[in-house]
Formats: structure tokens, C-alpha cells, sequence
């Protein structure tokens, strides 16, 4: 009987369903992992129905769900995880800066290794990382038809590209995943790693030993940086045309490559992507220095 398999990155399950369950909360800046709790089982059960409609007939293989931890050591949570019939926990690494590792590549690894030994016939993947399209051709090399699970909320959670090259995509909205997200009753924050926690909007990091250095905030320099070196870099990946394309669009950054741009941003801040949110200003910074950036490019200038 041909399978299909469901691959879930719960960075972006976390991150985008807080997000759509309470989004419209006044407090829900300071909602995330730590004050958030799951109904694991629950949420298995609902992303194995939804992932059924896209493989009609077909036996399921086993959901893999991605996730990271210190030194990959598995916390209760991620235990309980593993118990959850037909479901393989998979761990990368989270460093002491809340930025995973490893994890989109895990992801990457199984869905090709699956697609070139015929194991499955249909993936489907819960995620929104454009780092995804890769696999996802690479898959579709082999015969594999590849479909995409997105969390529908406030913003755009999915990458455009990613979109675009999967054979289709649904989405889960509030009424689907609000039931499995609940606020932990005492307001307490309780720490979900052995080495950190991370609170806030922002995503501070508390480290858990003596003597480690604070986190440094970034400052409107950092993000006008960042915007201008991404901005260099597309010269390596895009046309002229495709550039003068996108200045055209000025001041409005092109939906497809304001994904990436804020993705590079967040990340060059050691900040882990799908759960931090820049301020206003940064956001702003980082677009001036994009622009910037993109002008010296489109005149030769850019090194």
C-alpha cells in the first residue's frame, strides 16, 4: 500500500499557533513557550486528520516532529512526545542564545532519504521555512508529492517560495488549534530547558549558570547592517532584472523577499526565528539599510 509521512516543525507550530490562539490578547507579547502549555496528543491527532486529506487512501508512515534542547538531551515534554503512537521525536541542538540547530536539516535529511528509497509517496509537511524548498524538489525529483500544512493567523507565516513550489497547501486556523494551547493558570513562567528560559516579546534569554555574559540587545545599527548585507548578498542569487524589480517596489519591500530579508535579520541577531518579533524601529532600520544596500548593487557598486 503506498504511505505517506507528516513532518512537523514544532518551532513554527509554537511560534505561529501562540500566535493565532491569542493573537488578539492585549498580553500576548509575553506569551511563548514558557508560559504556554500544548496538548501534545491532542495536536498529533489534529495534524494526522488534516494531513489524511492530502493522501487519500494511503497508510501513514509515522509523523516526525522537530524539535530542539540542550545538548539534544530530551526534556519531559519532548518524552511524552515520543510516546505518541506513530510519532518519532527528532532533537537538534538549542544553543544558549534560544537558536536551534540542526533542526530544518533533520527535517531536509529524512523527507529526501524517505523520497529516494520509496518509502513514501506522499509528505506533508507542517512548516513555513523557505530553507524547506530544497528537500521539497529534491523530493518531487523522486516522485514524491509533497504537501504543506501553515498555521493561518495575523501575518504571513509561510514562505512564498515554499508555497509556491509544494504540489498544494491548506492551513489551520484559530477554531482548529486554540483547544490545544492553554495559558499556564498560576502565571508563573516555567522554564522548559535545563540551561535557559526564554521570556518576553523580545526572547531575553536568562542563562541558568553563574558568570555567563548578559545577552546584548540589538541596537538600530545592527538591524540597518543587516538589512544592507542582505540586500549585497542578493546580487549572488538574483538578476539586474529581478533587482530593479524589487527597487521599484520602494518603499514597499516585495512580499517574497520581505520574508527572507526579515528571516536573515532576526538571525544574524542570534535570535531564534518563528518567536521574535522586532520593534517597530529595527523593523524600519532594517528596511532603510535593505534599500541602501540594494541602490549600491544596482549601481555596481556593492562589494
Amino acid at each position: 500500500m503506498d504511505r505517506y509521512a507528516v513532518f512537523v516543525d514544532a518551532g513554527y507550530l509554537w511560534a505561529a499557533g501562540i500566535e493565532a490562539a491569542f493573537g488578539e490578547r492585549e498580553d500576548f507579547g509575553s506569551l511563548n513557550r514558557a508560559n504556554v502549555a500544548m496538548d501534545y496528543s491532542g495536536m498529533v491527532a489534529t495534524v494526522k486528520r488534516f494531513a489524511a486529506t492530502f493522501a487519500p487512501g494511503r497508510e501513514l508512515l509515522r509523523v516526525y516532529w522537530y524539535d530542539a534542547a540542550p545538548d539534544r538531551i530530551p526534556t519531559r515534554e519532548h518524552q511524552r512526545i515520543a510516546q505518541i503512537p506513530e510519532t518519532k521525536l527528532r532533537l537538534g541542538h538549542l544553543t544558549a542564545n534560544g537558536v536551534q540547530k540542526n533542526v530544518d536539516a533533520m527535517l531536509l535529511l529524512d523527507l529526501t532519504a524517505l523520497a529516494r528509497q520509496n518509502s513514501v509517496q506522499t509528505a506533508v509537511i507542517l512548516g513555513g521555512d523557505g530553507d524547506f524548498v530544497e528537500g521539497v524538489t529534491t523530493a518531487q525529483a523522486f516522485g514524491v508529492k509533497v504537501f504543506l500544512i501553515g498555521i493561518d493567523g495575523p501575518g504571513e507565516s509561510m514562505s512564498p517560495e515554499l508555497k509556491m513550489e509544494a504540489d498544494n497547501y491548506g492551513l489551520l486556523g484559530k477554531n482548529d488549534l486554540a483547544r490545544f494551547f492553554s495559558i499556564q493558570s498560576d502565571g508563573q513562567v516555567r522554564p522548559r530547558w535545563s540551561k535557559l528560559e526564554i521570556l518576553g516579546p523580545a526572547d531575553q534569554v536568562l542563562l541558568g549558570r553563574a558568570g555567563q555574559e548578559e545577552e546584548r540587545t540589538p541596537q538600530l545599527e545592527d538591524a540597518y547592517l543587516a538589512g544592507r548585507r542582505f540586500a549585497l548578498r542578493m546580487k549572488l542569487t538574483s538578476s539586474m532584472s529581478e533587482l530593479e524589480a524589487a527597487l521599484q517596489s520602494k518603499p514597499v519591500v516585495p512580499e517574497s523577499i520581505h520574508y527572507r530579508l526579515l528571516r536573515y535579520t532576526i538571525e544574524s541577531f542570534e535570535k531564534p526565528w518563528g518567536s521574535t518579533r522586532l520593534s517597530g524601529e529595527l523593523s524600519q532600520r532594517m528596511r532603510d539599510g535593505f534599500w541602501d544596500g540594494l541602490e549600491e548593487v544596482a549601481r555596481g557598486s556593492g562589494g
